[in-house]
């Protein structure tokens, strides 16, 4: 960290996963991009566009008085459930048109939530003990936020809330035991939901047995397994993967971990799954540092949101975890993801720097009484 408050993990950390994100996406798509597109650069200018977006986004967070969304956040949960019941109601799926641009409008429910549990949370920790009044009007929201995003359909974002949610009530006074209540309904509920959905049934049932159906419901989970493979330890060299001409599907976007595999090896691969360490260990001393309740909230929340999603990401890509569609944080091709992401990274270095100055100050008024108090003892002596 540097004088000014400035978390420089965070920060370069997250420049350098966007930037290896730039020339991983060119190399996972230029072929396909050639070929559906007629231009090798198609995505490589797009997500160009979308770093540019989310290092825009990041700064403005950065210097964003978030101070000011304490006890007002229920306006960004009431804002992003008016546009789930939108796009409910139009049909529309989950992206809402801005321009030339869109919007996936479960990233931004995302955020809102975090932002309003993290208000929520830290005003009303005397009744988190309680059941009635403290726990479940907080698994009320996660339902609502969850429950509209999976009418979408998007099982994998709405699982998401729900385990983001679910965190930040695990590290306030909830009792543990309300926990083993929630997920005594929540398991079934989500077995119900996957049984009663063809698409989420066959994706359960390649995780489980992939080689059952190698070239239908295995073959995505088969042809990343076989991309990882071929790297080794070293890799075959930057944008010499074979998978990605035409064998490994959403090469690009959600499975483009397993393209780093194959080209940049193991060592490629651990120094990727080191730096979101890095994010996950910096974001909690900065949540553990905070000097306000809604502060830490907040860190831990946008800490969590950005390790769970790369944390799954990889696991679907190495078959510890169902194909979810669930991008890469700052590297896997995509707009909405990228800004949420740097507004995400913004915040925390936000109140990384918050922090700083209020303990400089605190130092400052410290040092300044201990002077006075030491010329007062040689003021007596002399006397």
């Amino acid at each position: 960290m540097d004088r000014n408050g400035l978390d420089r993990w965070i920060f370069f950390t997250v420049l350098g996963l966007m930037a290896f994100g730039i020339i991983m996406v060119y190399s996972a798509s230029a072929i396909y991009a050639d070929k559906v597109f007629q231009d090798n650069f198609y995505y490589l200018k797009r997500q160009a566009l979308w770093v540019f977006l989310g290092i825009v986004s990041l700064l403005a967070a950065y210097r964003f008085p978030y101070q000011i969304l304490h006890r007002r956040s229920w306006v960004f949960i009431v804002l992003s459930i008016g546009l789930l019941l939108y796009l409910l109601v139009t049909r529309s799926g989950r992206w809402i048109p801005v321009g030339s641009f869109h919007i996936q409008v479960s990233d931004v429910a995302r955020l809102s939530l975090i932002l309003f549990f993290a208000d929520s949370l830290s005003r009303k920790e005397q009744y988190l003990k309680s059941l009635k009044d403290g726990f479940i009007p907080h698994l009320f929201y996660i339902a609502i936020i969850a429950g509209l995003v999976l009418f979408q359909p998007d099982f994998s974002s709405a699982a998401m809330i729900v385990l983001v949610g679910l965190a930040m009530l695990f590290i306030s006074p909830t009792p543990f035991r309300y926990f083993g209540y929630s997920f005594g309904a929540i398991v079934p509920l989500a077995v119900l939901i996957v049984k009663l959905s063809q698409y989420k049934l066959d994706r359960w049932e390649a995780f489980l047995d992939p080689q059952k159906d190698v070239l239908g419901k295995g073959y995505q989970i088969i042809q990343s397994l076989i991309s990882l493979g071929a790297g080794g330890i070293t890799g075959v060299g930057f944008a010499r993967s074979s998978q990605k001409l035409f064998f490994l599907p959403e090469a690009h976007t959600d499975f483009i971990f397993s393209i780093i595999g194959e080209e940049w090896g193991l060592i490629g691969t651990t120094v990727i799954l080191s730096l979101y360490a890095v994010l996950l260990i910096r974001g909690t001393v900065i949540s553990q540092r905070a000097t306000d309740k809604f502060s830490q909230y907040l860190a831990f929340g946008l800490t969590a949101n950005l390790v769970f999603y790369a944390l799954i990401n990889m696991m679907v890509a190495v078959h510890l975890a169902p194909p979810t569609g669930l991008p890469l944080p700052f590297i896997s091709y995509g707009g909405s993801s990228m800004i949420v992401s740097g507004i995400s990274a913004g915040l925390l270095l936000n109140i990384s720097r918050r922090t700083h100055s209020r303990v400089q100050r605190s130092n400052v008024r410290f040092a300044s009484r201990a002077r006075k108090n030491w010329e007062n003892r040689k003021l007596r002596y002399v006397r």
